[in-house]
């Protein structure tokens, strides 16, 4: 997933660090206390889940005008 953050920030590190925060955050929303993006990525067997997550960081930073 930070991969393609990584990929659609085309260079801007701020945009792309704004965007693993919001991730991470709508992660521990919904999961808890989890360590990173790479973990809880990891801890899925499919990519349903993971995407569902994106789908929540893009609600969240939306919210907050990102």
């Amino acid at each position: 997933m930070l991969g393609a953050i990584r990929v659609e920030a085309r260079g801007d590190s701020g945009l792309e660090a704004n965007a693993a925060a919001v991730l991470l955050d709508a992660i521990r929303r919904e999961f808890g206390d989890v360590g990173s993006v790479p973990t809880f990525n990891d801890a899925h067997g499919s990519g349903h889940i993971p995407l569902l997550m994106v789908e929540h960081a893009g609600g969240l930073a939306d919210a907050r005008g990102l």
